[in-house]
């Protein structure tokens, strides 16, 4: 199912009056009198600045806030020592898959984990997925389990990004100057003409953090100038997981019917989303033979493009290969995903 997230809450509706009021304070930003605050390095102890935001995880919740009612079962946990908590047993369930696991692209920026726990109250595992987030910038976090339900383990990963930028650093250039309110302005303008905003880009906007980026925003940014609580002082930081699409995925292949010339040989298999963002429309296909049994000097067997394939004379002493390749519908820039399913035994005549 393509799943769609509801962006109105973030996206203000604002009055000539305001946009007048706002541009003629804008003078102040632009003209680059405040001073530039370096985000800089931080300190012992970085501050999630509540909420954290999902953009387009169908299985998780929008926000982390307790009280937003488009939570779902799977909520945003922020701990007290500010380390970030996802339950996995929605996503990855222990009757389907092994314990996953998770990494990250790069610790430096945020440290990734999964913590597997099981007790006497618990009927099943339980993977919590652990992020501790370290400085700005973007990582990409990998969930990968093996889907057990086939003949032999099949490996699935699950990508997600997470966005972190110091509160106050509206374009994420790693300061918190004027730049920022520049551009929180052309944002605010920009509401008005529909320009499309994504998640990231209006959590950092969201400079009050109140889930609504509207002209309290730039309040909030240049009184944050004037009180010294942004910038290379403030530890507070903003934090976005985001969906990566991934095409679905092809599980349990096998080719149907006895290998023989003159049969016609089927396909059964399983599409799964991960991501649930996809409609799984057909597949395209396309047969192949070869002479080793793990296909690999296959070659197309040109116009056989179905899922059916009728065996012909030419075909004696090859293994039959089917390639199934899935695109994304939600994302026409996903790579598509290809898998080849090999016959068990090579073409023969029936004696």
């Amino acid at each position: 199912m393509k799943g769609k997230q509801n962006k109105k809450r973030l996206k203000p509706i604002l009055k000539k009056s305001m946009l007048t009021a706002l541009g003629l304070g804008i003078a102040l930003p632009i003209g680059g009198t405040l001073p530039q605050a370096d985000a800089g390095a931080i300190g012992p102890v970085i501050n999630i600045s509540q909420p954290v935001l999902n953009d387009g995880i169908n299985w998780l919740s929008y926000s982390s806030k307790p009280n937003d009612p488009s939570l779902r079962d799977v909520p945003i946990e922020v701990t007290i020592n500010n380390i970030i908590r996802i339950n996995l047993s929605t996503q990855f369930r222990s009757d389907e898959y092994s314990p996953p696991t998770a990494s990250s692209s790069d610790s430096s920026i945020a440290e990734v984990y999964v913590e597997t726990r099981q007790d006497e109250n618990m009927p099943t595992p339980e993977s919590t997925l652990v992020v501790i987030p370290r400085q700005s910038g973007k990582i990409s976090i990998e969930l990968k389990a093996n889907y057990m339900i086939s003949g032999a383990p099949e490996t699935v990963t699950d990508n997600i990004e997470l966005y972190i930028s110091k509160k106050g650093d509206v374009n994420a250039d790693g300061k918190v100057n004027s730049l920022d309110a520049s551009d929180l302005f052309n944002y605010l303008r920009n509401m008005m003409t529909r320009r499309s905003f994504s998640y990231v880009e209006m959590n950092r906007m969201d400079v009050d953090r109140n889930m609504e980026p509207t002209l309290g925003d730039m309040d909030a940014l240049l009184k944050g100038y004037k009180g010294k609580t942004l910038g290379g002082k403030n530890n507070d930081y903003v934090l976005t997981f985001k969906q990566v699409d991934d095409a679905p995925y092809v599980l349990n292949g096998e080719l149907m019917n006895a290998m023989l010339i003159g049969n016609e040989i089927g396909v059964r298999h399983y599409i799964m989303d991960i991501d649930y963002n996809d409609s799984l429309n057909t597949p395209s296909y396309q047969w192949y033979r070869a002479t080793e049994a793990t296909g690999e000097d296959m070659l197309p067997i040109e116009g056989e493009t179905g899922a059916q394939y009728t065996v012909k004379e030419e075909d004696e002493g090859y293994y039959l290969v089917l390639e199934v390749i899935t695109q994304s519908t939600w994302d026409s820039n996903t790579e598509p995903r290809k898998v080849y399913i090999v016959g068990k035994e090579k073409i023969q005549h029936l004696d």
